[in-house]
């Protein structure tokens, strides 16, 4: 390791790459030391048979904070799902969109058995404020568990079972929803703002262009900048 670096960064996930860049537009040296063969950590994608497999649950949401400053997304080549979601209730498989994004599914959307027409209006409503005002304002307001914030909105627990817990245990990692109103709100904004997609190259372009390597194990401090 060279005398005159500045930071060491241990691993190359996209926390790693991202401390980089921003060290890099500093102008602070730095090494990045990794222990697989390749950059990204848990974002990750095999090719089997042709068919390109992320591995685990991953979606690039376009209205990520930060997501603008660490890298270009045009060059991903995003494919983008239907803004909604399909619930299993019994033996049916329910289809339910955002009426603004997809008004032919809104009429079967209002009549879906989940929850109540106003749960959803009540729903709706809460992404609306968490879409509208500025995170400072979201993340002032007095902090609490997920499930309690979506209790206060007003919401049943026919939706929170059928809908929501299933849905946000597979985005935030968490059945019992215990995890911060502040993350809540920050996901369900970036939800109702974004686009949702996957990279034609699939999760593992995140990564890419990645820094120029230098030996094994540890790349140098030669970054790209967004367009």
């Amino acid at each position: 390791m060279p005398a005159d670096t500045d930071v060491v960064i241990v691993g190359g996930g996209l926390a790693g790459l991202a401390a980089a860049r921003r060290l890099h537009r500093a102008g602070v040296s730095w090494r990045l030391v990794e222990a697989a063969d390749r950059l990204g950590g848990r974002v990750a994608t095999d090719t089997v048979d042709g068919f390109l497999l992320d591995r685990g649950f991953q979606v690039l949401n376009t209205a990520y904070p930060r997501l603008g400053a660490l890298l270009d997304v045009d060059r991903l080549d995003l494919g983008f799902f239907v803004p909604g979601v399909r619930v299993r209730k019994g033996d049916r498989l329910l289809r339910l969109v955002n009426p603004l994004r997809e008004p032919a599914g809104g009429p079967g959307t209002a009549l879906a058995p989940v929850g109540s027409l106003p749960d959803r209006l009540r729903f709706a409503a809460l992404a609306a404020s968490y879409a509208t005002l500025p995170p400072e304002r979201l993340l002032a307001r007095p902090e609490t568990t997920a499930e309690v914030a979506l209790r206060r909105a007003g919401l049943s627990h026919g939706i929170i079972e059928d809908l929501l817990r299933p849905f946000l245990s597979g985005v935030l990692l968490d059945r019992e929803l215990a995890t911060s109103s502040h993350v809540l709100a920050m996901v369900l904004r970036s939800f109702a703002r974004g686009r949702v997609g996957l990279p034609a190259d699939g999760m593992a372009a995140l990564p890419r262009p990645s820094p120029r390597r230098c030996r094994p194990g540890c790349w140098s401090c030669t970054l790209p900048s967004p367009r």
